[in-house]
């Protein structure tokens, strides 16, 4: 197979699973701010225009025009509360509740797509498939990160992220700080700028590369390593404060607990993670996978307390408009 033919599969696989994945809605074309209403009201039955700007933080109007949109898809109704004036009842319509709507029959389409008709040999391409979807999960080596560094990865906006800026504006970062999964150390030299001793650790040497030199234009002292995030343990220092901003929805299952596992050895008592992660309100897409707020709490449920999983914004390159994601405070106990 040569690149040209590689490039053609893999389009047809990305088709297969668009269209797999149910979008009674249109959702994936709609903006971010419209698709996290569109969430909070399907979470949140018979609510109304204010308890959504409360929950989600948008301004009223944001949420007056999203719901007309999403009214407009036939996606909910609005009512009027006749023992309330001025108060909207937001529902959802049923017939787009797509839980109760059947998957595409994914494996035929595959074994079309590839032109077989053998059930024996399309059992075969799927299991070849799936083999080589666990081949690209463990693939997130140095070699792939420093290939993404050849251009500008989706993640690098040449600042710190607003949620971690809000964050350390507001005094929350404390003592000792390690960035992991720094990347050019936007945050990490954010922390440091605050007069805080800073550490921060990425197995790109690339990445590293580029925030070395930002500590030295910036005059800033903050060390800047290669490293391995699952081996924490190696850096043989301790931390007050962690700062996790978009490494941890990479990780497999059994990655999240050996995650959890190294940052114990780094973080005493006290110490605290901020972790700011893609969440599953944000569409399925191409990226990252999406972290509900229950995985987040099941990998740190021994030996920490999550004091905290608020809704946030990511910043992101590939996403004009930002992504949906997750910012959680964890507490080291």
């Amino acid at each position: 197979m040569d690149g040209f033919e590689l490039h053609d599969l893999a389009r047809k696989l990305m088709r297969i699973g668009e269209d797999a994945i149910p979008d009674p809605t249109g959702m994936r074309q709609m903006s971010p701010g419209v698709r996290q209403i569109m969430t909070d009201v399907f979470e949140h039955p018979d609510t109304s225009i204010a308890e959504i700007a409360d929950r989600t933080g948008f301004p009223a109007s944001h949420v007056e025009t999203s719901v007309a949109t999403l009214r407009d898809r036939g996606a909910v109704t609005t009512e009027a509360d006749p023992a309330h004036p001025g108060r909207t009842f937001v529902r959802q319509v049923a017939r787009h509740r797509a839980t109760n709507r059947a998957a595409a029959r994914i494996d035929e389409r595959l074994a079309a797509a590839a032109g077989i008709q053998d059930p024996g040999q399309a059992k075969e391409l799927v299991e070849t498939l799936e083999k080589l979807a666990r081949r690209l999960t463990d693939a997130l080596s140095p070699e792939h990160f420093n290939a993404r560094y050849s251009g500008t990865p989706p993640w690098e906006t040449g600042r710190p992220q607003p949620a971690l800026r809000d964050l350390a504006e507001a005094g929350a970062f404390r003592g000792r700080v390690l960035e992991v999964g720094c990347g050019t150390g936007e945050v990490a030299l954010m922390a440091a700028a605050l007069g805080l001793p800073t550490v921060g650790i990425d197995p790109a040497s690339t990445a590293i590369e580029v925030a070395r030199r930002k500590a030295r234009e910036r005059g800033l002292e903050a060390r800047f390593l290669v490293g391995n995030a699952l081996e924490l343990g190696d850096l043989d220092e301790q931390f007050d404060t962690v700062l996790d901003c978009g490494l941890f929805h990479v990780f497999s299952d059994a990655e999240r607990v050996r995650y959890a596992d190294t940052l114990a050895t780094v973080m005493p008592p006290g110490a605290r993670l901020f972790l700011l992660c893609f969440s599953d309100r944000h569409p399925p897409d191409i990226g990252p996978r999406r972290v509900s707020q229950d995985e987040i709490r099941a990998t740190f449920a021994n030996g920490w307390r999550v004091d905290s999983i608020e809704p946030a914004m990511l910043e992101n390159n590939k996403y004009v408009d930002g992504v949906l994601a997750w910012l959680a405070t964890i507490t080291r106990t």
